[in-house]
């Protein structure tokens, strides 16, 4: 159970420090996200702060404790970001741009996998 905690805290906080990074370049539009954001894919400027406002509500909805059925919305929606970046970034040509959301998705799917084991073994200690 120790094991399964830590290996859930450590992925989940990477996981979460990278969106965290994601949505305050999104909120704050910094030039490098306006440029890639919405020039490169043609994503209109108020859609960086729906995304970061987004992406700060997952965050907090999973450090959170308890709030299980919204933790599944946080990771559906963490989810649905990724491959909507891997689907962007392949219609403009930019791999780099797709493996990167793929290696984030990874990540996510991993932090709800053990986010699930977590579950299950408190569970069945009751």
């Amino acid at each position: 159970m120790k094991k399964i905690k830590i290996t859930y805290w450590v992925i989940t906080i990477c996981t979460l420090i990278g969106f965290l990074l994601s949505a305050v370049n999104e909120l704050l539009r910094t030039p490098k996200t306006l440029a890639e954001s919405t020039q490169l894919l043609g994503y209109p400027a108020y859609f960086l702060t729906i995304l970061g406002v987004a992406k700060l509500i997952g965050i907090i909805v999973l450090l959170v404790p308890r709030f299980n059925k919204l933790k599944e919305w946080a990771y559906a929606g963490f989810t649905i970001d990724c491959i909507s970046a891997f689907w962007s970034e392949n219609a403009v040509g930019n791999p780099m741009g797709s493996i990167k959301s793929v290696v984030v998705l990874l990540f996510v799917l991993l932090s709800y996998y053990f986010l699930r084991k977590l579950s299950a073994t408190s569970f069945n200690r009751e």
